[in-house]
């Protein structure tokens, strides 16, 4: 069973099928829930993956056992209601106006038409939304009405349907019902985020407890062979392979080695 984050959930949905393709007697259930959500799972072991888009804090999740294996980057960007015409980028300052001290309540005073201004987020579980708060709010947390909503997809299908609306989500769920916003003039894009130019990303693990089964451990390895990392880029992620990561990011110490294949007989 491999539970969590929303935003990482396509990529393992994926993976999963070609896994389970090359093993007919494996099965694997990958389900959503938040990132918050997966590391408690395997931290109490209900499940034998927990997916997340943010590091277990030592300071909550104290066990040594829990073992983090980083399998892509995943840049998020801000997304807007198709009627939000005339915003193409928000400065920091503006975002945060929309969402902590709503200061900005109309599109009308960011350059957009005469509309109120609705924001979508994420509840206290998602991975995504502790990426928002740190990185794009300064630290900071929401504030007044909100509209929150439980996964990337949800956030990006209650964006497109309601007017004035503004929400987040990761770009492997992006799709043309919405429209994407910059961030201080700065897209999401590999590049941006190599040179550190953009901040509004996060790595994606994938959080296991003690030591590894062998189908455990193929199953991992089988996240960073050349298929999957390839299929990564394609859902809007980005490989491991293609980033200068000592240069953008934390200590991937905690990746796995890609390992030989072998046959298993097992469930996750």
């Amino acid at each position: 069973l491999v539970v969590g984050s929303t935003a990482l959930q396509p990529l393992v949905t994926t993976a999963a099928k070609l896994f389970m393709q090359q093993n007919p007697q494996v099965h694997i259930d990958v389900q959503g829930g938040g990132s918050i959500t997966g590391l408690r799972s395997v931290a109490e072991q209900k499940s034998d993956i927990g997916n997340s888009d943010i590091y277990a804090d030592p300071a909550i999740y104290p066990d040594p056992n829990l073992t983090d294996h980083i399998v892509c980057l995943i840049p998020f960007t801000m997304i807007v209601n198709p009627d939000v015409m005339g915003v193409t980028s928000l400065t920091q300052q503006q975002l945060i106006g929309i969402y902590s001290t709503r200061t900005i309540r109309n599109w009308k005073d960011v350059g957009g038409p005469d509309l109120p201004i609705t924001a979508v987020v994420r509840p206290n579980t998602s991975g995504t939304r502790a990426t928002f708060r740190k990185y794009v709010l300064g630290g900071g947390d929401e504030s007044g009405t909100l509209l929150r909503t439980d996964s990337s997809q949800t956030v990006r299908d209650m964006v497109a349907h309601t007017p004035g609306a503004i929400g987040y989500l990761a770009l492997s769920v992006l799709n043309s019902s919405v429209r994407v916003i910059a961030i201080d003039g700065v897209a999401a894009t590999a590049q941006n985020i190599e040179v550190g130019k953009y901040a509004f990303w996060g790595y994606e693990h994938m959080y296991t407890l003690g030591d590894d089964s062998s189908l455990l451990s193929a199953f991992l390895s089988f996240m960073l062979t050349p298929a999957v990392q390839q299929e990564s880029q394609r859902e809007g992620y980005i490989p491991i392979a293609s980033m200068k990561l000592s240069s953008v990011g934390p200590s991937t110490s905690g990746l796995v080695n890609v390992e030989s294949e072998v046959s298993y007989s097992a469930i996750i």
